[in-house]
């Protein structure tokens, strides 16, 4: 029994190199010789039986009429997740076996191995120089016969850099954070965040505050990435953020997809980004803390804040009053930027009229007595967006003790006191004003003298006694009238 098994193993091992052999011979004669097997599944095709099996089903033009190269691959250590193996197959049988199977089985002659044709030798093993894009072309009426969709996505180059970043090459992501850099850099290739919104998602992935709302990118970029780039975020967020409330930050929970057209509406759209922004502005890096708030400030005037039962909106409220309530003049000015920004969307007053207490119009108000012309005037720029949402920041103004007296009185401030280098941060510029505005401003101005009786001296013009207003600053700070109650 084991000698006839083994009979038979020699005797198809020979038929098998019979075969080779003769297949050689036949590419030889044609010009097309070849040397090595294809290898599929780690193990060389078996040509011979490959050519067997399709002969037995009509030859390659019936296999491929009937769509069997998938059938067939079952059959020749494909492995099953391969999902090209019917390719594979048919360019295989196509290359080694075709022109075989016609003059051997069909007896049909090989016209391209005549001598008046000539066929060049052409090296199956060669690398072609560049890749045929257009295999995978397929023409609109094509498409439109099968049923296929023709509405194609807009080829961009942000498409490019959003894929280097899924791809975690490390080279790749380098390569993508770089051109990043340089776009986001004032110059005239600015970045066009509109173009693919996905760009910013994939970035802040990077730096460790995922939106799960678009895929497993914590999954991915979070766990099964830590080991091989060595980066723990999350471990990262914990020890450079020491308030315990925007840590949570680091987990979503509610992300809506992102909207908006131009890059500020953008980013102040993404909650993604957002949450990003307020960790760096919690930071305990000086430097990272600094473009958090800057950065929040730049898009809370675009910014629409959810319900208070948001955890961003709640952190938004409390960032603005810990960086108000601080000894660092950065933080107090920042805080004012963000928050008079925020009050200048309409949909934002409501939620600023009831959480913004007391305490921080009290701070503010308090900056107006110090010899820093740059908080001045933040603070005076706050407030005065602040008293436009209305009665309820206008009350909250007036509460604080000697509030108008001390706005009153800035009115005729002289900027010339706070010294020669206060004034090399601000630019003055004196309003002439023009006719119409000074026919109207002169009978305010103006007091005419009764006229006197005959003889007398004619009548003189006396101007009112009123004060002077030196010349006024252009940021429409220092001659604007707050509106109060009281």
């Amino acid at each position: 029994m084991a000698n006839s098994t083994g009979k038979n193993l020699l005797d198809q091992r020979r038929k098998k190199q019979a075969f080779l052999d003769e297949l050689r011979q036949f590419h030889q004669a044609r010009g097309s010789p070849f040397k090595k097997i294809p290898v599929v599944g780690g193990k060389e095709l078996d040509l011979g039986a490959l050519y067997v099996r399709v002969v037995s089903l009509g030859g390659f033009a019936k296999v491929s009429e009937k769509n069997q190269w998938g059938e067939l691959g079952e059959d020749f250590n494909f492995p099953r997740s391969c999902s090209n193996a019917a390719f594979a197959l048919k360019q295989y049988y196509l290359r080694y076996l075709e022109k075989y199977e016609k003059v051997h089985h069909f007896g049909e002659d090989d016209d391209e191995s005549q001598p008046g044709n000539p066929k060049a030798s052409l090296p199956l093993g060669a690398i072609p120089s560049s890749y045929n894009y257009q295999q995978h072309v397929v023409s609109d009426y094509l498409r439109q016969s099968y049923g296929l969709s023709t509405d194609f996505v807009a080829p961009c180059d942000y498409n490019k850099l959003v894929l280097s970043l899924l791809s975690g090459l490390p080279n790749e992501v380098d390569f993508a954070v770089n051109v990043c850099t340089l776009l986001s850099n004032e110059s005239k290739h600015a970045m066009q965040l509109d173009k693919d919104p996905k760009l910013v998602t994939l970035l802040l992935a990077h730096a460790g505050v995922f939106d799960d709302s678009l895929g497993s990118f914590s999954g991915v970029f979070g766990t099964d990435w830590k080991e091989k780039t060595s980066r723990d975020f999350v471990r990262f967020w914990k020890e450079v953020v020491d308030d315990t409330e925007v840590r949570e930050l680091l987990w979503d929970r509610t992300s809506p997809a992102p909207e908006g057209k131009a890059n500020v509406k953008l980013l102040a759209s993404n909650r993604t980004c957002l949450r990003f922004l307020l960790l760096c502005a919690h930071c305990s890096l000086i430097s990272l803390r600094q473009l958090g708030l800057d950065t929040l400030g730049n898009v809370a005037a675009e910014l629409c804040l959810d319900p208070i039962d948001f955890r961003t909106t709640h952190l938004i409220f409390h960032t603005i009053t810990k960086c108000l309530m601080s000894r660092d003049r950065f933080l107090k000015m920042r805080a004012m930027e963000i928050l008079g920004n925020l009050s200048k969307v309409e949909d934002n007053g409501v939620l600023i009229c009831e959480y913004v207490d007391q305490d921080s119009y009290r701070e503010v108000m308090l900056l107006l007595t110090l010899p820093d012309l740059m908080l001045l005037m933040a603070s005076l720029e706050v407030l005065y967006l602040l008293a436009q949402l209305g009665e309820v920041p206008c009350s909250k103004i007036s509460s604080v003790e000697h509030s108008i007296d001390l706005l009153v009185r800035l009115v005729s401030i002289d900027l010339h006191t706070f010294g020669p280098d206060a004034l090399t941060a601000v630019r003055l510029i004196e309003h002439q004003a023009n006719a119409e505005q000074a026919a109207e401003v002169r009978p305010q101005l103006v007091e005419q003298v009764p006229a006197a009786a005959p003889g007398a001296p004619a009548p003189v013009t006396r101007v009112s006694g009123q004060p002077s207003q030196p010349p006024q600053v252009s940021s429409n700070l220092m001659g604007r009238n707050l509106p109060c109650n009281g």
